[in-house]
């Protein structure tokens, strides 16, 4: 399941729960394009503290948007990625080492306000 957080217009702020379906990584990803449409840069917050894991449809989803998006990757100013597990921490912030316009932070459970503040520090109008 995925629910919408409370966020500025230029990040995609969402809390996942339970297992990650197609059906839910569709409704996430119409959210980011509609800040993208919006906005040069955008920032994306993830709160994988209840995620259990993703279905296989979501898991081909999440690659064929990854390729799709392969150009554009430096649109994605900030990635916040909250989480309980230590590897998955780990694991966003080595991959945004592959994307030099992205900066991406892990924040424990605790630290939801502090990710979401991160996020939306940036100037949304601001191009590369």
């Amino acid at each position: 399941m995925i629910d919408l957080i409370a966020a500025p217009p230029y990040v995609a702020a969402f809390r996942f729960s339970g297992k990650l379906t197609g059906e839910d990584y569709d409704r996430c990803i119409a959210e980011i394009e509609a800040r993208l449409a919006e906005y040069p840069r955008i920032a994306i917050l993830s709160d994988m503290t209840g995620m259990t894991g993703l279905s296989a449809e979501a898991v081909g989803k999440d690659l064929r948007y990854a390729l799709d998006k392969f150009g554009e990757y430096s649109r994605f100013a900030r990635a916040a990625v909250v989480t309980d597990k230590g590897w998955l921490g780990k694991v966003s912030e080595f991959s945004g080492k592959f994307l030099p316009k992205t900066e991406v932070r892990a924040f424990d459970p605790g630290q939801a306000d502090a990710a979401l503040a991160w996020a939306a520090e940036l100037d949304p109008d601001a191009g590369d």
